[in-house]
C-alpha cells in the first residue's frame, strides 16, 4: 500500500487497518449510497479524518446506487456521520467535504500536482454553478447551499482540461436528445421484476450475513 493505493466503502476496518491506511497515505473512497442502497455498512468517516486518512467520495455503479449525482454523493457523505459524534466541531463542513470531493480526489487518483484546485499550472477543469437558480435561493452561505441544499439543473458551464463540455447549461460534445432517446427505448417499466439469481444466492447471502 501506498500514497498511489485507493480502497472503496472501507466499511469493516478496525484501528489497526486505518493506522496502515494513514501511515501509507493511501485514500479512502466513501460511497455512502451505495453503502445504505446495499445495507453494507457506514464507513466511520469522521474516525478515518482524525487519523489523518485522506477521504474523497464517490458515487459507485448505477447498479448499486441509482443514481450519479455526486452532489448528492458529497451531502449524504457529510451529513451521515454527525450522529457518531456529539461535537460538532468534528463534523465536516460543506467547504471541507468539497475539498474533499475535489483535491482529495486528485491525490486518490496521484496527480494532486495537476488537479484538484484552482491553481495555476494545473489542468483547467472548472464547473461553474447558476447562483440565480431558484434551487439555489434564497441566498445564504453557497457553498453551503451547494452542499447541503438540493440543486437541480445548477451547472451553467463546464470544462475539463480546457476543453468546454458544457455552455449554458446544455453538454456540447453529445447530443443529449439522442440519448435520452436511446436510453428511453432500450429500457422498459418494471414494477414487480425479482432477479432471477435471488433464489441461487439467497442461501448463501443469509448463512454470510447471520440471518
Amino acid at each position: 500500500m501506498s500514497n498511489k493505493t485507493s480502497l472503496a466503502h472501507c466499511v469493516w476496518l478496525n484501528d489497526a487497518d486505518i493506522a496502515i491506511l494513514a501511515e501509507t497515505q493511501s485514500t479512502v473512497v466513501h460511497n455512502p449510497l451505495s453503502n445504505l442502497r446495499l445495507g453494507s455498512g457506514i464507513a466511520p468517516i469522521l474516525k478515518y479524518r482524525q487519523a489523518g486518512v485522506n477521504v474523497t467520495f464517490g458515487c459507485d455503479g448505477a447498479s448499486s446506487n441509482d443514481s450519479q449525482d455526486l452532489l448528492e454523493a458529497i451531502k449524504m457523505g457529510s451529513i451521515l456521520h454527525n450522529v457518531t459524534d456529539s461535537d460538532y466541531q468534528n463534523w465536516i463542513t460543506p467547504r471541507q467535504a468539497v475539498e474533499m470531493a475535489s483535491l482529495g480526489g486528485a491525490k486518490g487518483l496521484n496527480i494532486a500536482d495537476k488537479l484538484g484546485s484552482l491553481t495555476v499550472g494545473k489542468q483547467a477543469d472548472l464547473v461553474l454553478y447558476d447562483l440565480t437558480n431558484l434551487s439555489l435561493l434564497p441566498r445564504t452561505d453557497p457553498i453551503g447551499l451547494l452542499v447541503l441544499g438540493r440543486p437541480t439543473n445548477v451547472v451553467d458551464s463546464a470544462w475539463v482540461n480546457g476543453k468546454q463540455i458544457v455552455a449554458d447549461g446544455k453538454v456540447t460534445t453529445i447530443n443529449v436528445d439522442e440519448l435520452r432517446e436511446e436510453l428511453f427505448n432500450r429500457s422498459q417499466w418494471e414494477t414487480k421484476r425479482k432477479s432471477e439469481t435471488v433464489a441461487q444466492i439467497e442461501a448463501h447471502y443469509r448463512t454470510v450475513m447471520g440471518l
